[in-house]
C-alpha cells in the first residue's frame, strides 16, 4: 500500500511539472493572444456563413432544413480544413523565422530548447483554434434546425430560432472583445451584431443578383 501511494504520489507530481512546463511554453510562445484574435475572427466569419446561408434560403422559399444543415455544416467543415491548414503553415513559418533570428542574436542553438518547444506547440494551438472556431460557429448556428428533424418544429420556427442563436453568438463575441479591449461590452455586443446581420444581408442581396 505504501508503494502504491509512493507511485501514485510521484504520478501526481510528474503531471504537476508537465502542467507547469505547459503553462510556461503558453506564455513564452505569447499564443494565448494569438488565439483569442483567431476565435473571435473566425467565429465571426462561421457565423456569418451561416447566416447567410439561412437567410438565403428562407428568402428563396427553400424550406429544407436537412439542405441547411448540410449547406451549413459543410462550409464550416471547408473553413476548418482551409484555417487549420493556413493557419499552421503561417504560424510555423513565423515561428521559424523568429527561432532563427534568436539563434543569431544569442549564438545558441535551440534545438531541443523550452523556446522550441513554446514555438511548436504554438503553432498546433493556433493551428486547431483557427481551424475549429468557424466549425463551431457553423454547428451552433444550425443546433435549431438539428433539433427540428428530432422535434418535428417547422421551418420558420427553426430559422428564427437559429437566427436568434446565431446574433446571440455574434453577441457574446463582442462581449468578448469589449472585456479584453477594458472598455463598454455593451458597444461591442451591438456592433458585432449589427455588423453580422449587415454582412449577411449583403450577401443575401448579392447572391440573389448574381
Amino acid at each position: 500500500m505504501p508503494l502504491r501511494l509512493a507511485k501514485a504520489g510521484e504520478k501526481l507530481r510528474s503531471l504537476r511539472r508537465k502542467l507547469d512546463d505547459f503553462e510556461k511554453m503558453l506564455m513564452i510562445s505569447g499564443v494565448l493572444e494569438i488565439c483569442r484574435r483567431y476565435l473571435v475572427m473566425n467565429m465571426f466569419d462561421g457565423a456569418l456563413a451561416a447566416l447567410g446561408v439561412i437567410m438565403g434560403m428562407w428568402i428563396s422559399g427553400i424550406a429544407d432544413s436537412r439542405a441547411i444543415i448540410r449547406t451549413v455544416f459543410s462550409a464550416g467543415l471547408a473553413m476548418f480544413i482551409s484555417g487549420a491548414l493556413g493557419a499552421y503553415l503561417t504560424e510555423r513559418a513565423e515561428r521559424e523565422r523568429k527561432l532563427r533570428e534568436l539563434e543569431e542574436a544569442t549564438f545558441q542553438d535551440m534545438r531541443g530548447s523550452i523556446y522550441e518547444r513554446s514555438s511548436r506547440l504554438a503553432v498546433l494551438v493556433v493551428s486547431v483554434v483557427d481551424g475549429i472556431s468557424p466549425l463551431m460557429a457553423c454547428t451552433i448556428s444550425i443546433i435549431p434546425f438539428i433539433l427540428s428533424q428530432v422535434l418535428a418544429v417547422d421551418f420558420t420556427t427553426a430559422a428564427l430560432a437559429s437566427f436568434f442563436v446565431s446574433t446571440t453568438m455574434l453577441g457574446a463575441l463582442g462581449y468578448l472583445l469589449g472585456r479584453t479591449a477594458g472598455e463598454k461590452p455593451l458597444e461591442y455586443v451591438v456592433f458585432m451584431v449589427l455588423a453580422g446581420i449587415a454582412s449577411a444581408i449583403v450577401i443575401v442581396l448579392l447572391g440573389t443578383h448574381i
